[in-house]
């Protein structure tokens, strides 16, 4: 406000005024605080009965790095250590196979005609499990996305470089990042590709272009998502925050939570937002508030979401190592118990390396569930209170701080 403030006299004469205005300032944040509440408060009731529950789990072995699912959920793809499993939506795994190092991200087209894995080279799978093509670097794969009929599949390898390629394996379009990419995701178009980077920032491009927009964190950028049509875009953070964006590049809300977030999911238009977040996986909704929070018993590495939100995958780190299928959808979950999924019987594709260590000879070799039996979080224990403020901090965060961190 300064070099507007009025001389002395003038502000002297016009006292009754500020007097007034200040009153009706007042009096419109009031209003404001208390619609914010409202739509808060209705918010919150309709997504009480939207919580997830769990439908089966199977062990994997190892951490599980990365995980990816069909739109319409019937297929699920996950890398554990060195091996890509594709799941059923029923937890029966159609086939597994290993790659020639750990695997550092998956992907799917969003019909599931084929499937990405990052790791020492690009692997391209069709749904049968046969090698399709691979790519090879000089610098490690750190993730994969693909467009719908593996159209378009973008990578970004360790050497700053982010590919796109076309499912005959020609290189349509490269572009250097300057800077190691740890997250990527593609619209289903293929026109829109968002990276998250390790000089802290979240990145929007164009395909065929270029940068559009981007803006900085506090640290690494380790989770990004992209609504299939591209029109928002959710990232997570070392900082400990979820951020929330537009494809305009409007930054519309951060998150704090307690640990390192690995990992972020969207649904449609944002409804939902998913972050892996330390033994959590929380679930926010457009506004930012906190719809439910499910708890492992280890790290929460990676998460994935159908578009209409039906189904969630949740892959665990270390301590847990599960790979799990929720679902809100209350017709799937009336057997009450989560079932463990069988993966004995699995005919396994050729190795895509011959000298690679054989692989155990069932999915579900880890003992025991970890996961929580209230993993689905009954309705009272947030607070309604607690929820309403964390949302309305959202807002006033957003007037306290606009946009001054964004690099562009």
């Amino acid at each position: 406000m300064r070099g507007r403030a009025e001389p002395a006299s003038l502000v002297f004469a016009h006292s009754g005024y500020g007097s007034r205005r200040s009153r009706t300032n007042r009096l419109f944040a009031s209003l404001f605080l208390f619609c914010c509440l409202i739509t808060a408060l209705c918010g919150f009731a309709s997504a009480a009965g939207e919580t997830y529950a769990p439908l089966w789990e199977f062990g994997a072995g190892d951490a599980v790095s990365s995980v990816a699912i069909t739109q319409d959920g019937s297929t699920i793809v996950a890398g554990a250590g060195r091996v890509v499993y594709l799941v059923d939506r029923e937890g029966a795994v159609i086939w597994r196979t290993p790659v020639g190092s750990r695997v550092n991200g998956v992907g799917i087209s969003p019909e599931g005609s084929l499937i990405g894995v990052a790791a020492d080279k690009l692997y391209l799978f069709d749904r049968s499990g046969d090698l399709v093509w691979t790519e090879k670097t000089t610098f490690v794969y750190n993730d994969v996305a693909l467009s719908s009929n593996g159209a378009y599949i973008a990578a970004g390898c360790d050497n700053g470089a982010i590919y796109l390629f076309d499912k005959n394996k020609k290189t349509l379009w490269d572009y250097d990042m300057g800077t190691d990419t740890h997250g990527i995701a593609i619209s289903d178009n293929g026109r829109v590709i968002a990276v998250g980077c390790d000089n802290q920032g979240v990145y929007y491009l164009n395909s065929r272009q270029g940068e559009s927009w981007s803006y900085g964190t506090g640290k690494r950028v380790e989770g990004i998502a992209l609504t299939p049509d591209g029109r928002f875009v959710a990232a997570g953070s070392l900082d400990r925050c979820v951020y929330l964006s537009t494809g305009q590049g409007e930054h519309l809300w951060k998150y704090p939570t307690s640990d390192a977030i690995l990992s972020t999911a969207l649904t449609n238009e944002a409804r939902e937002v998913f972050a892996a977040s330390g033994r959590t996986v929380y679930v926010l909704d457009r506004t930012g508030a906190e719809i439910q929070k499910i708890t492992l018993n280890g790290r929460a590495e990676s998460v994935a979401v159908t578009p209409d939100g039906t189904f969630l995958v949740v892959g665990g780190g270390d301590g847990d190592r599960f790979i799990r299928l929720f679902t809100r959808d209350t017709a799937l979950l009336e057997s009450g118990e989560p079932e463990e999924a069988v993966g004995g019987g699995v005919e396994l594709p050729t190795p895509v390396e011959d000298d690679l260590t054989p692989l155990p000879t069932a999915a579900n070799e880890s003992s025991g569930s970890v996961v929580e039996a209230d993993a689905r979080v009954p309705d009272g224990e947030v607070p309604i209170v607690s929820q309403v403020l964390g949302w309305v901090e959202n807002i006033i965060s957003l007037f306290l701080e606009p946009q001054e961190d964004f690099l562009a």
